[in-house]
C-alpha cells in the first residue's frame, strides 16, 4: 500500500472558510468530487454519506484534527484529502476543542480492512504535535503532502521474512489499552484478537481464606490483546507499549509476553 497514490493533488484550495461542521463536510465533498476516482459522484450524496458517519460519533479526536470519512459502494480506490480552517470549527469533537485541520479519506465500501489501516496510518502522523504544526503553516495542498510523507513511510510493498510472533499484553487501564490497541492496528498483516477478562479478585472472593480483603463487584478492567505480526515489528512494538505504559505512568497494569511461532496459516478479520 502506497498511500501518496490516493492523495488528492488536483484540489485547488487548501483553506476553508466554512463556519460550521455540515458546511466544512459540503466543503469536503466538493473537493473530493474532482478527482478521477469521484468524478460521477454527486457532492450532495457525498455530503449525505460524510454527515450519516457523523452521526455515529465524531470523527474529531481532539486536538483540533478530525478525520471525517466515509464508505461508497462503487469506488475501488480511496481518495485522501485536507482542509484548514484558520479560525477553526465547532466540530463536536471529544475534547470540546474547534477543529482546524480536516484529513478527509473517501474508501471503498469492500476495502474494510485497508480503511482502517489508513485510518490509523494517517492517525499516527497527526497526533504528534510538531507533525501538525508544521502541517498547519502549509499554503498549498502539494506542499502539505510533502511535508505529510516526510513524517512516514507507507511503501510497505517489499517481501517480509516468513517469521512471524505472538504477542500477548494483558491490560489493566482503559487509557492504556486504546493507545496499545491502535499501535496494533497499525501494522500491516497483522491479525487480532481482544478477550475481555477479569482481574483474580472476582475468583478469590469466592475463597474463604480471601473474601475478607476482594469485593465480587469490583472485578476492574482487564483485557487481553493477542497479536501475531511479523518478527521485523516485534522491537519496535515492546519499545512502543513500553513509551506508551511511562507516558501513562501504569506500567504495573500492563504485561507484555512475546512467543516465536514455528507453525502460522491463516487470518481472521478485523
Amino acid at each position: 500500500m502506497k498511500l501518496e497514490h490516493y492523495f488528492n493533488l488536483e484540489a485547488k484550495a487548501l483553506y476553508t472558510d466554512a463556519g460550521t461542521k455540515p458546511d466544512v463536510l459540503m466543503d469536503i465533498s466538493k473537493a473530493a468530487v474532482v478527482t478521477e476516482t469521484l468524478k460521477n459522484i454527486d457532492p450532495e450524496h457525498l455530503h449525505k454519506k460524510l454527515m450519516e458517519r457523523e452521526t455515529i460519533g465524531s470523527t474529531g479526536f481532539g486536538d483540533g484534527i478530525a478525520i471525517p470519512h466515509c464508505t461508497l459502494d462503487n469506488i475501488d480506490r480511496f481518495v485522501i484529502g485536507v482542509l484548514i480552517s484558520k479560525k477553526g470549527i465547532d466540530f463536536k469533537a471529544r475534547d470540546g476543542k474547534p477543529v482546524k485541520l480536516f484529513m478527509y479519506i473517501i474508501a471503498p465500501t469492500k476495502h474494510r480492512n485497508e480503511h482502517i489501516r489508513i485510518l490509523s496510518e494517517i492517525s499516527k502522523v497527526i497526533r504528534i504535535f510538531p507533525n501538525v504544526t508544521a502541517l498547519l503553516e502549509q499554503h498549498s495542498v502539494k506542499t502539505f503532502f510533502d511535508t505529510f510523507t516526510q513524517f512516514g513511510t507507507w511503501d510497505i510493498s517489499g517481501e517480509l521474512p516468513q517469521k512471524y510472533a505472538q504477542v500477548t499484553v494483558h491490560i489493566q487501564d482503559v487509557g492504556a489499552f486504546d493507545k496499545i490497541l491502535e499501535l496494533f492496528n497499525e501494522i500491516e498483516d497483522s491479525n487480532i484478537s481482544i478477550l475481555e477478562g477479569n482481574n483474580v479478585s472476582k475468583y478469590l472472593y469466592a475463597l474463604p481464606l480471601f473474601s475478607h480483603f476482594m469485593n465480587e463487584q469490583e472485578k476492574g478492567f482487564h483485557r487481553v490483546i493477542i497479536a501475531v505480526i511479523n518478527t521485523v515489528y516485534i522491537n519496535e512494538s515492546i519499545r512502543k507499549i513500553n513509551s506508551i505504559t511511562k507516558e501513562l505512568n501504569c506500567s504495573s497494569k500492563v504485561l507484555i509476553t512475546t512467543h516465536a511461532l514455528s507453525y502460522y496459516n491463516g487470518g481472521i478479520d478485523i
